[in-house]
């Protein structure tokens, strides 16, 4: 009885570990395509008008000073 245990309990643990395995190597393979592992990538800027912080893909360069790209700025002194 306890060798019919002993196999039950190794095949299921085998089973498990194969399925972790499988994943992980279908994990590997496939980059990430989601937008915030993108944005932690991205540097974030200050707005010198407003002072909020945005991702620097959604500031531009005015007089060499970054500002928010939806001008007037959302958020005024």
């Amino acid at each position: 009885m306890a060798r019919i245990l002993f196999l039950i309990v190794l095949i299921a643990l085998l089973y498990f570990i194969a399925k972790r395995f499988i994943a992980f190597l279908n994990a590997k393979q496939d980059p990430p395509t989601n937008p915030a592992a993108k944005a932690k990538d991205e540097n974030i800027v200050q707005c010198t008008l407003c002072g909020t912080h945005i991702p620097e893909s959604e500031s531009m360069v005015l007089d060499t000073k970054r500002v928010c790209k939806q001008q007037p700025c959302k958020h005024p002194v």
